[in-house]
């Protein structure tokens, strides 16, 4: 259960902060999705600790469970260099709340992560699809190449669907289901564009970033190199999936091999 004081304490930090509504909205999604499951998960992880909504809603869902919250806001974190300790088949519901994508090791990341999933255990995962903001890397790219005469990693990297739910089925999750949702954003500003995707950590964590910080120049150039590759002056496509499946068990129904039906179709006409 999760505790009423951090509940509170969290809630008073984010009553005023307006630029996590991508975090709200997939926080609705995995509560939907939740809802319809009729169990009562005992021990829950969630990775990506990303609104009060989906905190609140665990804690009055599961209220005898034990949940542990695993979050990364902090500086010089390092996802490929994770070594939180972790139980095998621990947890029979782990939330992955824009939290996978953060390591260029994704494979390995996602392994640890299900390897505690329990057997049956219900995992589910928001992540950025692989074709976001395009304009904006595309111009990222032309500003460092007339600054720096190279690019630097300014993204974090975008995994295709096809990539991840292959992972997936590798890692004994099965029938991974898929939705996604494609949302439109116009700024007025393109700070506060370049402010929310870093409040969505979609900015890159890892060790060859860029170190020292950008100047003014840099801005101004990004901003019209910006322009010049967007059909609007401060306008963004961007699209997040849900993915979400069960751990594979002996106990679960699995289709039979060619030949290993009992019955014929023409018994039943």
């Amino acid at each position: 259960m999760i505790n009423k004081k951090y509940l509170k304490n969290l809630r008073s930090k984010e009553i005023n902060n307006k630029n996590d509504f991508i975090f709200d909205l997939y926080n609705e999604r995995i509560i939907d999705s939740l809802k319809i499951i009729n169990l009562n998960f005992k021990e829950i992880l969630i990775l990506g600790d990303h609104g009060i909504k989906l905190r609140e809603f665990i804690n009055q869902k599961y209220i005898n469970s034990s949940v542990t919250i695993y979050d990364l806001k902090k500086k010089d974190f390092d996802l490929d260099e994770w070594k939180y300790e972790i139980d095998k088949e621990k947890y029979d519901l782990i939330i992955s709340n824009f939290f996978l994508f953060l390591s260029d090791k994704f494979d390995y990341i996602l392994k640890k992560v299900i390897f505690s999933l329990a057997p049956n255990g219900f995992f589910i995962a928001t992540l950025p699809a692989e074709d976001n903001f395009k304009a904006l890397k595309l111009a990222m790219i032309k500003t460092d190449s007339e600054l720096y005469s190279g690019a630097f990693n300014r993204f974090n990297n975008f995994i295709e669907l096809t990539q991840i739910i292959d992972l997936f089925k590798k890692n004994d999750v099965k029938i991974p289901l898929v939705d996604s949702e494609k949302i439109n954003l116009e700024y007025n500003k393109f700070e506060k564009l370049l402010h929310d995707i870093r409040s969505m950590n979609l900015s890159y964590y890892n060790k060859d970033k860029k170190q020292t910080l950008e100047k003014k120049l840099y801005f101004k150039k990004l901003e019209n190199n910006f322009k010049k590759n967007s059909n609007n002056n401060f306008a963004i496509s961007t699209n997040f999936y849900i993915i979400s499946g069960w751990k594979d068990h002996k106990s679960q129904q699995k289709p039979l091999k060619p030949g290993e039906a009992k019955n014929k179709l023409k018994d039943f006409l």
